[in-house]
């Protein structure tokens, strides 16, 4: 089991991947522009001819998952993952609780700290299925379905899934 997840998925489309790449472009706003209002637009991202790396334009969530395609006449492929800046928060978040217990179990000995093993396993795993798990599967869910709409996802195959 990885401690971030990943999504890859076969794709076929409804269209030819130049309709499906314009349709996404009108929903994209490019990543290299400042605009205050992110949320006119579905994506942010950068997009060429055939292949995209886009993020949710929702400021609160939006930049927990990243997608990456490449469409191939009317296939493609598809990863979905977890950024790297939440990645990084969220492995200062599973430190945390180790360094306070090695901390407890230098300053007070291995008999006192015992006490505190159960709750930084409790918090790590708590950490990782209810934070992390709980809402990759949402956020990647609603990007998902939001771009199976813009660009005309007909069929969606798990190619891959490390969870």
């Amino acid at each position: 089991m990885k401690i971030f997840p990943i999504k890859k998925y076969s794709i076929e489309l409804i269209t030819d991947t130049s309709k499906a790449i314009s349709e996404l472009q009108k929903e994209t706003l490019s990543d290299e522009q400042f605009v205050s209002d992110w949320n006119k637009q579905t994506f942010i991202g950068k997009i060429n001819k055939s292949d995209f790396d886009l993020k949710l334009s929702k400021k609160l969530y939006g930049g927990l998952c990243f997608f990456k395609g490449k469409l191939d006449k009317e296939n493609g492929t598809l990863e979905i993952g977890i950024n790297k800046t939440f990645k990084i928060i969220s492995l200062f978040l599973f430190l945390f609780p180790v360094f306070g217990f090695l901390v407890s179990l230098i300053k007070n000995g291995f008999k006192n700290s015992i006490e505190l093993l159960f709750p930084t396993i409790l918090f790590i795993i708590i950490l990782r299925f209810v934070f992390i798990e709980l809402s990759f599967r949402i956020v990647s869910k609603n990007g998902l379905n939001k771009l199976t709409e813009i660009i005309g996802i007909e069929k969606i195959k798990t190619w891959h899934n490390t969870v």
